[in-house]
């Protein structure tokens, strides 16, 4: 008994999941609680309206079956009109509903199992999204079906109708799910970095487009605001200008992406009326306030102005992509060369896909105007074209410019470390003395080695000295330079003067050596002795007879 009771009610399989009670109440929430709340609002909608306008109940039930078939962009056929142009901020806030549903349960199964959410607890809260709301379909083409026999109404297309809906709830369920779990399933998949990063870049231009044409949008109204008040006078009365007032702004989104259309390039078409940056041409639209934004025509030359804002798009998607570039390698985190372009590449496909994307989704058939909404396949071109030229020339502009200035503060930062190297060394020095270099010791080694080296042979000195006489010393001494080369190419050695070697000679050469070598070292460095003016030249013993002493 004891341990019957201290054994816990939560139990797990082997997998590590929750037993089924415990997930069926997660699930019967998440498959219950957006579709009943939606399916009261447009009960009660419906009624008071009926009430209000004093109208027969009798037909309450297909009017709450059609309501919610509109609701999901489902097109309705009434009394022959066809009405494909249904608002989208109730379809948007429904969406975002799902994904606030779908996050819930994706929290509580984690919070349940203790670990990340696995494949088969996404596929099953997925799945409980997708229910609820296919079953009260399902119910409501039945009540359409039955009431097409009393009142002027035509069933949808039931496949259509099924993918509206499956459409849209998993679309909410894979924004709700994947906003817990987007990053964990990148890193396990080994989806690259640069395209994980290029997600919020592209949110951030769609939103941007949006806003721009909202801008646009609001303007337009002011300046026409005058007629808007006309046409909500029309009315009827406070029930009628209320009516006509809401109805606008259900429509608003509808409108902005339009719009959004129009400022990047694209054209959109109202039955007869065409409106583009170049073109407009006027023609007969629904008397709703909100639709006065679209001028009658013809197109202001001013109008291709408003291109600056999808360029301006782009470049701020490229500023953001750089910047997080920058930021990740500055957190040490590898980063090639080629992410930041392939993120902005990326980003403009995923914002030109959305943008065409809603904008066939703002459009459709209506009734005797025809086919209503923007071109979206251009509008999602174009958008793509904007944001990926000018994201890409100013991502990789401003790289450019960062490496360029981190280059130049390399540099100075290098130029200061080796000036306060310098500056520490003259501290460390205060007398100035500079270590010898080997260039300021070269001098001095040249002037040894001289000293050193072999002196200039007597002989040459000699001859020098001697062929400044007349013309018999300088034959004298040309015979004697002539013996002397000759006697060098013989490989013997040769005495000035003599074709001989004759012992007297050298001796009188070294006596004459060391004589010369005696007045280079005296201060006058002439070698000449000082002589009385006027006195005679005396007569050198040293010299060979018949040579002529030098003059002075």
């Amino acid at each position: 008994m004891t341990s019957t009771l201290g054994r816990s009610d939560r139990r797990t399989t082997p997998e590590g999941n929750p037993v089924e009670p415990e997930q069926l109440r997660i699930l019967l929430g998440t498959a219950a609680r957006v579709p009943a709340v939606t399916l009261a609002l447009i009960a009660t909608l419906v009624v008071t309206t009926m009430v209000a306008a004093s109208s027969d109940l009798t037909g309450i039930y297909a009017a709450i079956a059609g309501s919610w078939l509109a609701l999901h962009q489902v097109t309705l056929t009434i009394d022959g009109v066809a009405l494909g142009v249904l608002p989208l901020l109730p379809t948007a806030v429904l969406v975002w509903l799902t994904a606030r549903a779908a996050r819930s349960a994706t929290d509580a199964f984690v919070a349940l199992g203790g670990r990340p959410l696995d494949r088969r607890n996404a596929s099953r809260i997925a799945v409980a999204t997708l229910a609820g709301p296919t079953v009260i379909t399902i119910v409501a083409l039945i009540v359409i079906q039955d009431a097409a026999s009393v009142l002027p109404v035509v069933t949808p297309n039931p496949a259509a109708a099924l993918a509206w809906v499956t459409a849209l709830y998993l679309l909410g369920a894979g924004l709700g799910i994947g906003a817990r779990t987007w990053r964990p399933l990148s890193v396990r998949y080994g989806v690259p970095n640069w395209l994980v990063a290029a997600v919020r870049p592209a949110a951030r231009a769609v939103l941007g487009m949006f806003a721009a044409a909202g801008v646009v949008t609001v303007l337009g109204l002011l300046w026409s605001w005058t007629v808007v008040g006309d046409l909500i006078g029309r009315g009827g009365g406070v029930t009628g200008a209320l009516g006509l007032t809401v109805l606008s702004v259900l429509y608003l989104p509808n409108v902005l992406i339009g719009a959004a259309a129009v400022v990047a390039g694209s054209t959109v078409q109202f039955g007869d009326v065409t409106l583009s940056l170049f073109e407009a041409t006027g023609g007969d639209l629904p008397a709703l306030p909100v639709l006065v934004v679209i001028p009658p025509g013809p197109a202001a030359p001013f109008w291709p102005v408003l291109l600056a804002v999808p360029a301006t798009v782009g470049a701020l998607l490229g500023r953001y992509v750089a910047q997080r570039h920058l930021e990740a390698r500055a957190r040490g985190e590898y980063v090639s060369s080629t992410d930041a372009a392939l993120t902005v590449v990326a980003a403009a496909a995923l914002a030109g896909a959305t943008s065409a994307l809603a904008t066939w989704v703002a459009g459709g058939p209506l009734g005797i105007f025809g086919v209503v909404g923007g071109n979206w396949w251009l509008a999602g071109v174009l958008v793509f074209a904007w944001s990926g030229l000018l994201g890409l020339v100013t991502s990789q502009l401003l790289l450019w410019r960062e490496h360029r200035l981190a280059a130049a503060e390399a540099a100075r930062a290098s130029a200061a470390a080796e000036e306060s190297a310098t500056e520490t060394a003259a501290a460390e020095n205060p007398d100035g003395d500079e270590p010898v270099e080997e260039a300021d010791a070269t001098p001095l080694d040249e002037a040894k080695a001289l000293e050193a080296g072999p002196a200039t042979p007597a002989a040459d000195v000699l001859e020098a000295e001697i062929v400044e006489d007349g013309p018999e010393g300088q034959q004298d001494a040309a015979d004697a330079g002539g013996d002397a080369d000759a006697a060098g190419d013989a490989g013997a050695p040769a005495v000035a003067g003599t074709e001989r070697e004759d012992p007297a000679d050298d001796e009188r050469v070294h006596v004459a050596d060391a004589e010369l070598e005696d007045a280079a070292d005296e201060p006058g460095g002439s070698g000449v002795t000082e002589q009385d003016a006027g006195a005679p030249p005396e007569r050198n013993g040293d010299l060979p007879e018949g040579a002529a002493p030098p003059k002075g």
